[in-house]
C-alpha cells in the first residue's frame, strides 16, 4: 500500500510538472492547475502523515514480539543470559537454547521453540517492511523537494507573466498618452493653418 501511494503521488506529480513545462514562458498559470497543485501538496502531507504514524505502529509490533519472545523463553525455563537473549533476536538460533544439557526437552518446551522460531520469522518480515518503508520515505523527501522546486518555478512564471502585463499595460498607457498629445497637436495646426489661410484671402480681397 505505501508504495502504491507513493507511484500514485509520483504520477500526479510529473502530470503536474508537464503541464507546468507546456505553459507559455508569459502565460498565466491556470486556475485547474493552481488548484491541482493545491490538491496535491495538501493529499501529499497527509500522506506523510499516515506513513508516519503506520512506521511507529510497525515498531511498536516488533517490540511486543520481542517481549513476547523473552516471556516465552522464561517459560522454557532455560538458563540464558541476557546477551545470550540478545543473540538469538538477532539471529533467530534458539535451537542451542533446547539443545544439549541445559534443558530437559518436553512436548511444552518443543511448542515454546516452534512458537519463537514463528515469532522470529514475523520479526524477519516486519524488520525488512520497515526498512522498506525506510527508503519509502527517502524517496518522499526527493519528492517533496522537487515539487518545492516546481512550486517556485510556476511562482517565478506567474511572477514574470505579472511583470510583463504590467509593462505591457504602462506601455499602452504611454501610447494612448502621445496619442491624445498628437491629436491635439494636429488640432492646433489644423486651427493654425485656416486661420492664415483667413488671413491671407482677407488681404487677398482688399487688394
Amino acid at each position: 500500500l505505501p508504495r502504491k501511494g507513493f507511484i500514485l503521488f509520483s504520477e500526479l506529480e510529473g502530470a503536474i510538472s508537464k503541464e507546468e513545462e507546456e505553459l507559455e514562458p508569459n502565460a498565466r498559470i491556470t486556475a485547474g492547475l493552481r488548484i491541482r497543485k493545491t490538491q496535491h501538496s495538501a493529499s501529499l502531507h497527509l500522506f506523510v502523515e499516515a506513513m508516519s504514524q503506520f512506521n511507529t505502529e510497525q515498531v511498536n509490533y516488533k517490540e511486543k514480539c520481542e517481549e513476547r519472545i523473552q516471556r516465552v523463553i522464561s517459560i522454557a525455563k532455560a538458563v540464558v543470559t541476557d546477551e545470550k537473549i540478545e543473540e538469538l533476536l538477532e539471529q533467530g538460533n534458539y535451537g542451542s537454547i533446547f539443545s544439549g544439557d541445559i534443558i530437559t526437552e518436553t512436548l511444552e518446551v518443543k511448542r515454546a521453540l516452534e512458537d519463537v522460531q514463528t515469532r522470529h520469522q514475523e520479526l524477519l518480515s516486519l524488520e525488512k517492511s520497515i526498512q522498506e518503508l525506510r527508503d519509502l520515505f527517502l524517496e518522499m523527501s526527493i519528492l517533496v523537494n522537487q515539487q518545492g522546486e516546481l512550486i517556485n518555478r510556476i511562482e517565478k512564471h506567474v511572477m514574470e507573466a505579472g511583470e510583463h502585463i504590467e509593462t505591457t499595460i504602462k506601455e499602452i498607457t504611454l501610447a494612448e498618452k502621445y496619442q491624445r498629445k498628437a491629436k491635439t497637436v494636429s488640432i492646433y495646426r489644423h486651427i493654425y493653418a485656416i486661420s492664415l489661410l483667413r488671413v491671407f484671402l482677407l488681404e487677398s480681397v482688399r487688394n
